[in-house]
Formats: C-alpha cells, sequence, structure tokens
C-alpha cells in the first residue's frame, strides 16, 4: 500500500508536464497579427522549396511587418507584409520576389490542403 503513493505522484507529475508542453507547442499559432504574417511566409517558403537556413524573424516596423532570415546559400530571406488584414504581402529570396499576394489567403489554402 505505500508503494501507490509514490508511483501516483510520479504519474500526476508527468501529466502536469506532458500537459505544460502541449500548450507550449500551441503558443507560436496564437492568431496574432505578426504571427499570421512569419506562419504565411514559412508556408510560401517551404511551398517554393526554398533552402531555409534560419527561418524569418519577423518584428512590427512603422509600416506593417518585415521578417529576415537567410539560406543555406546565404541569399537573404526578406519578407515584408502591411499592417492590417489580410496583410498584402511580398516575398523575396536574394532580392528577387518569389510570391505576392496576402497571408490571409495563404493560410487559408495550406488549412484547406491539410483537411
Amino acid at each position: 500500500m505505500r508503494r501507490i503513493g509514490p508511483v501516483v505522484a510520479l504519474g500526476v507529475a508527468a501529466a502536469l508536464l506532458s500537459a505544460c508542453s502541449q500548450v507550449a507547442s500551441l503558443t507560436p499559432v496564437s492568431g496574432a497579427s505578426v504571427t499570421t504574417v512569419r506562419n504565411a511566409a514559412n508556408v510560401i517558403l517551404v511551398e517554393q522549396e526554398v533552402p531555409i537556413l534560419v527561418a524569418p524573424t519577423c518584428s512590427a516596423v512603422d509600416a506593417g511587418f518585415a521578417c529576415v532570415g537567410s539560406t543555406v546559400d546565404g541569399e537573404e530571406i526578406l519578407v515584408t507584409a502591411g499592417p492590417a488584414k489580410p496583410f498584402d504581402m511580398s516575398v523575396a529570396v536574394g532580392g528577387q520576389v518569389i510570391f505576392e499576394g496576402n497571408a490571409t489567403d495563404v493560410l487559408q489554402a495550406a488549412v484547406l490542403e491539410a483537411s
């Protein structure tokens, strides 16, 4: 009977820790504007088979959002987006524009493909 207490405590601790990691993994898709732009940029880069070394990191700027990353070949990845939905955006790799459109459409198409 004495052995049940530690086993139960261990089980509860494991359940709590796994719940924390699941919540932490959901945080990046929380729906903030900058997250929408970043996720759409990543979808575009993967669809275009861009060899990413450093995924674009996004920040708010006066005109909306700017995201900068790099390819394995050392080319700059530059994403710019407007400040309001549907977040009109442009994605350029090495100075060449590979996408112009809006982030909302990109994410909606990705969801449809996944379902």
